[in-house]
C-alpha cells in the first residue's frame, strides 16, 4: 500500500512540475525578450495588447561619443522610464498580456525623441540613428497592433512640473479649443479631425467632447480613481495655466493623418505620481483600471480577452 501511495505521490509531483513548466513557457511566450537598437540606446519590448507605450524622456545614458544638444529642452522626465516599465508589468498581471513598450535610454541632453529629427539630434549621426530607431520601433509596434486588433492606442508617457498637480492628457487639442463648450467642440468634426484621436472619435459611441473630457474619458476615469486630470469633467480646460496638448510623437503616430492607431500624450506630475515608489504604484494601478474601461467603452474591446488572441 505504501508503495502504491508513493507512486501516486511521484505521479502528482510529475504532473505539477509539467504544469509549472507549461505555464512558465506560456508566460515566456507572452513576454518576448527585449529588442535593442544600435549601441543599446533604444529598447523595444514587444507585446500583444492593442496598446503601445513610448517613453522618450526618461533615459539616463550620456555617452561621450554623442554631442550635447545646444538648443531645446534637455531636462530628463524623471522616473518616467521606471513608470512605463511598471505599467507594462501591471498590465501583464491584470490582463495576462502586455502592451508594446519602446524606451529611449539616452538622456534628453543627447536626443529628444519627441521632436522632429533636426531639433532632436541637432546634426549628430548617432543621435539621429537613435531617433530613427525609436520611431521605427513605434511604427513596427503600431503596425502589429493594427494587424492583430484593427485599431489601438499609442501612449507617449512624459512628466511635467507645472504648479497644478494634474495629469495632463494631450490629444492635439489646444487649451484654447478646450475652453469651448461641448456643443462647440462637437459642431461639425473639424476639431476632431485635427486631433490625434481622430479614428477613435469615429469608433466611439460617445460624442467627441465626451471622449475628450466626459466621465468616461481617460481623464474622467483617472480622476474617478484619485488622480486629478485635465481634460476631465472637473477640469474641462486649463484656462490660463500651462498645459501640454501633445507634440511630435502623437502627431506622428496618432490618427490625425489617417490610420487606425489613435494617440494620447500623458504628462504626469512629479509629487503626486512620479516621485515615490508608492505614488508610481498607485498611478499604474489606476491607469490600468481606467484603460480597461476606456477600451471597453470607446474601442468596444475587452483587454482581458487579449491573452486568448
Amino acid at each position: 500500500m505504501n508503495q502504491v501511495c508513493g507512486r501516486l505521490d511521484r505521479m502528482r509531483c510529475a504532473i505539477v512540475f509539467l504544469l509549472i513548466c507549461l505555464c512558465g513557457g506560456m508566460a515566456a511566450a507572452e513576454q518576448p525578450k527585449a529588442v535593442f537598437g544600435s549601441h543599446g540606446y533604444i529598447e523595444y519590448l514587444p507585446g500583444s495588447l492593442p496598446i503601445v507605450i513610448g517613453a522618450p524622456h526618461g533615459g539616463s545614458l550620456k555617452p561621450k561619443g554623442i554631442a550635447d544638444r545646444k538648443e531645446g529642452r534637455v531636462v530628463q522626465d524623471a522616473f518616467t522610464q521606471e513608470l512605463a516599465r511598471l505599467i507594462r508589468d501591471d498590465m501583464f498581471k491584470r490582463f495576462g498580456a502586455a502592451p508594446h513598450l519602446i524606451v529611449c535610454r539616452l538622456h534628453r541632453s543627447k536626443v529628444d525623441c519627441n521632436r522632429e529629427i533636426g531639433e532632436a539630434a541637432q546634426g549628430d549621426d548617432a543621435a539621429s540613428l537613435a531617433h530613427k530607431e525609436f520611431h521605427g520601433f513605434i511604427t513596427e509596434a503600431c503596425g502589429a497592433v493594427e494587424k492583430k486588433w484593427g485599431a489601438g492606442l499609442y501612449i507617449d508617457l512624459h512628466g511635467h512640473r507645472h504648479e497644478q498637480e494634474l495629469v495632463e492628457i494631450g490629444g492635439l487639442v489646444t487649451g484654447a479649443k478646450l475652453a469651448l463648450t461641448d456643443a462647440e467642440l462637437d459642431a461639425g468634426d473639424f476639431i476632431a479631425r485635427q486631433s490625434s484621436i481622430r479614428e477613435l472619435d469615429k469608433r466611439s459611441p460617445q460624442s467627441f467632447a465626451a471622449l475628450l473630457r466626459g466621465p468616461q474619458s481617460l481623464g474622467g476615469l483617472l480622476e474617478a480613481r484619485g488622480f486629478a486630470s485635465i481634460p476631465s469633467p472637473t477640469h474641462p480646460s486649463p484656462g490660463t495655466s500651462p498645459y501640454y496638448n501633445g507634440a511630435y510623437s502623437v502627431e506622428t503616430h496618432g490618427s490625425r493623418g489617417g490610420g487606425a492607431i489613435s494617440a494620447l500624450q500623458i504628462e504626469c506630475p512629479f509629487k503626486s505620481v512620479r516621485e515615490r515608489d508608492e505614488t508610481r504604484l498607485r498611478f499604474s494601478a489606476a491607469l490600468c483600471d481606467a484603460l480597461e474601461e476606456f477600451f471597453r467603452v470607446h474601442f468596444g474591446k475587452e483587454l482581458k480577452s487579449a491573452a486568448a488572441h
